[in-house]
């Protein structure tokens, strides 16, 4: 089984989360993190992809354009049978008032057919342009634990354990 995270991010608060979640998910399968800046073709980046984590920040209300132009070329069904889970960085109030990219991207991953095997995840941070929050990064790790555990993966033992 192999991962992708896939993200985009304008003022580098949702790229450190990212390699977060990509750093906690690598203990357990091959995982590669990828910007959507570096995406040229989705359908090819998608090729032995077993696990799909993607997010973004909040941007009026949902998802970014950066990150829904290569998400439009997915026709429906193309992610069928492919675990999914979806993220967001945002500001902090009611998901009603801020909104969120999680809550669209997850949509948008059962609209293609992914099994998405946890509820969406915001990680908020201080202002528009951040700082995050103490303590999201660890929790951005923990998360990743939970999408592994839902996805069927068995997490390495601790040597000595």
């Amino acid at each position: 089984m192999n991962a992708l995270v896939l993200y985009d991010s304008k003022f580098g608060n949702t790229e450190r989360i990212a390699e977060a979640i990509a750093l906690a998910l690598q203990e357990a399968l091959p995982t590669r993190l990828t910007s959507v800046d570096g995406v040229e073709d989705c359908s090819e980046a998608l090729v032995g992809v077993d696990l799909l984590v993607v997010g973004g920040p909040t941007h009026a209300h949902g998802v970014s354009q950066p990150l829904k132009d290569p998400l439009k070329c997915l026709g429906n069904h193309s992610l069928l049978g492919m675990r999914a889970a979806a993220f967001d960085t945002r500001v902090h109030g009611p998901r009603l008032a801020t909104g969120s990219a999680a809550v669209r991207l997850e949509r948008l991953l059962r609209h293609r057919g992914a099994w998405v095997v946890v509820p969406p995840q915001s990680f908020l941070v201080q202002g528009t342009e951040g700082p995050l929050d103490e303590g999201e990064l660890e929790r951005a790790r923990t998360w990743a634990r939970e999408v592994l555990h839902a996805a069927g993966v068995r997490l390495p033992t601790p040597s000595g354990a």
